[in-house]
């Protein structure tokens, strides 16, 4: 007679409970013993999770268990011995994690509030981690909505600057209603993320309850995370959020220079990046005939080097280059008072400039006094400076002083004594195509038009294309000029070998060669060597380099306040440097200025004067 064990039903499924609570008590180590036979099973079971959560987007909460329970079971296969089965694990793993994200924040409901999911084997209580910049996560409240690298088309990713690891790799956007007043793009301000579920065991006594938390990195501030028992690296794609902004192209470019009244409103400072008052900013100044989007691949370069990443945050100036050269320079100078008096605590800037824009950021770092309003006047100079009163726009774009927050520039192929193509046929093709706002054409003020009509004979208001020649009267005063902060040139050669002979192509070797520059550095390419790579391994040195300065004036800076505190003082007790005393960066000393900056209030009323000043300058 045959005698048999029978175990009940409800038994085996109580051991079979707790065989599965084991294994996901135990992580990795727990698998590592799973034979492949188990773990084949549970990586079929998590791709057919993946697909029923794409299925049922239509039940956002359903979807989102089987999202969850995807990525759980992906996890629990990390250990296994065949390199195909954990590829696919972790592809599973980061789909679920970066498609859950979207569908949790374009559904609205439970975004950033603990809910409880329910699922086929588990029960989930999900929470959202906070932001903390210690932890390097982002405040899951702060974005509007997601988007992955393929729906932003991006087509700027350098291959340095994808990593292809842990977690989802997302664009997060923040959108205020008025992006404008915090100095963002009208589209919102692109973030990367990389979006992580963190599972771990319930402290409940309720089996097959599992804790998850969704947690939004910053992979800018870090580059590793512990997951599933193990420090493993975070996915990144840098490039993706500046990808995200539309490029308009040449159309837009061209519009700015021919029309620039249509540009007007464009005209300032955009954040590509949320405002940080820990990173460096570095504003981007374009040239004549382009616009802002121009330096996206550069940025990106920039971007992709781990020791600058998290060091500074990149903004971009806009103005339509069709308008006078100080004007354009007045806004860019008066656009940074006002990011100052927003963000006080914002470190002081560097400038990288090309071409007409390199003319912007050199007016940014030197103090006029009356050297340009005498050499645009000359024997009407005197008469002019008392008849306008001091906050006129005239003088306010002629006498300044440099500003201090102006750290460092850099110059890319810069016409600092103009271009000869400016004065050539094709310079009076691009002159004769230029519509300037009608406030330049009328309503001149009687104190500068009297004089001017009598002198020069007045035909034709100035443009940025006239700005450019070599005869100008302005760039021959500002060449003059001692620039107030280190600065590095760049500077194209086609290729002819017979440098300082040379030219981009646009501007000639005796026009962009300036004395004084820390590096000078010749790139075999034209004018629009701004993306070229020895151009981006030039930027990126010269940012190391000024990061390394900044950090050794903070050090001298601690070592003195460790001295004051020390003791009783036998002399005078040291301070900060103020903004009028010398301060060192790099190998060269220059000394801040107090800036002086007017109201933008006044700029309609006063457009015409500065126009007429500009057709006397050439600028």
């Amino acid at each position: 007679m045959k005698s048999t064990i029978r175990i009940d039903r409800p038994r085996q499924i109580i051991g079979l409970l707790f065989l599965f609570s084991g294994l996901s008590m135990s992580g990795v180590r727990a698998t590592d013993r799973m034979p492949s036979a188990s773990t084949q099973a549970i990586v079929s079971e998590a791709r057919l999770n993946l697909a029923e959560a794409r299925k049922n987007r239509s039940d956002p909460r359903a979807a989102v268990g089987h999202y969850l329970e995807a990525a759980d079971g992906a996890l629990r296969v990390l250990g296994s011995s065949s390199p195909n089965e954990r590829s696919e694990a972790q592809s599973i793993y980061d789909s679920a994690c970066k498609e859950v994200t979207i569908l949790l924040r374009s559904t609205g409901e439970g975004w950033n509030t603990p809910q409880t999911i329910p699922s086929g084997k588990s029960t989930y209580q999900l929470r959202f981690a906070t932001g903390s910049r210690k932890d390097g996560t982002w405040d899951p409240s702060y974005f509007d909505f997601f988007r992955t690298p393929k729906q932003v088309h991006e087509k700027i990713a350098h291959a340095e600057a994808r990593i292809n690891d842990w977690g989802g790799v997302l664009v997060g956007v923040y959108k205020p209603s008025d992006p404008r007043k915090y100095f963002l793009p009208r589209v919102g301000v692109a973030c990367p993320v990389t979006a992580i579920l963190d599972f771990r065991p319930s402290g409940t006594a309720a089996a097959g309850t599992r804790n998850v938390a969704l947690k939004l990195y910053d992979p800018t501030r870090r580059s590793a995370v512990r997951l599933a028992g193990a420090q493993r690296p975070l996915a990144a794609d840098f490039a993706a959020p500046f990808a995200y902004y539309p490029n308009p192209g040449l159309l837009l470019a061209l519009s700015a220079m021919m029309h620039p009244r249509n540009y007007e409103q464009r005209t300032g400072l955009y954040m590509l990046e949320p405002y940080d008052p820990d990173r460096i900013p570095v504003i981007f100044v374009h040239g004549l005939l382009s616009i802002p989007q121009m330096w996206v691949p550069t940025v990106t370069a920039v971007e992709s080097d781990p020791v600058l990443r998290g060091q500074y945050q990149f903004w971009v100036f806009a103005y339509p280059t069709g308008d006078p050269i100080v004007l354009s320079s007045l806004r860019l100078r008066e656009s940074l008072a006002q990011v100052y008096q927003r963000y006080p605590k914002t470190k002081d800037v560097v400038l990288i400039s090309h071409s007409m824009g390199g003319l912007l950021s050199q007016m940014q770092a030197v103090t006029t006094r009356r050297v340009l309003w005498d050499r645009v006047f000359r024997s009407y100079a005197d008469r002019l400076y008392t008849a306008l009163p001091p906050d006129n726009v005239v003088k306010r774009a002629l006498i300044f002083d440099a500003n201090p927050r102006v750290a460092r520039i850099v110059f890319i192929c810069v016409p600092h004594r103009g271009s000869d193509l400016a004065i050539n046929w094709i310079g009076a093709i691009g002159i004769a195509l230029i519509r300037l706002p009608s406030q330049i054409v009328t309503g001149v003020s009687d104190v500068v038009a009297e004089p001017l009509q009598k002198s020069l004979g007045l035909k034709r208001m100035p443009t940025g294309i006239t700005g450019l020649s070599p005869q100008s009267p302005l760039l021959r005063g500002l060449d003059t000029l001692a620039i107030r902060a280190p600065y590095h040139s760049i500077i194209g050669d086609r290729g002819r070998g017979d440098t300082p002979n040379s030219s981009d192509g646009v501007v000639a070797y005796w026009s962009s060669h300036i004395a004084g520059a820390q590096s000078e550095l010749i790139v075999p390419g034209p004018h629009g060597s701004f993306a070229l790579p020895q151009t981006i391994s030039e930027l990126k040195r010269i940012l190391h380099l000024h990061l390394a300065a900044v950090s050794a004036s903070h050090q001298r800076v601690k070592q003195k306040n460790r001295r004051s505190a020390g003791g009783p003082s036998r002399g005078p007790v040291d301070h900060l440097p103020l903004p009028n005393q010398s301060l060192a960066l790099g190998n060269r000393s220059h000394r801040h200025q107090p800036s002086r900056t007017g109201s933008t209030s006044t700029l309609a009323a006063s457009y015409s004067e500065l126009a007429i000043v500009c057709h006397r300058a050439n600028c």
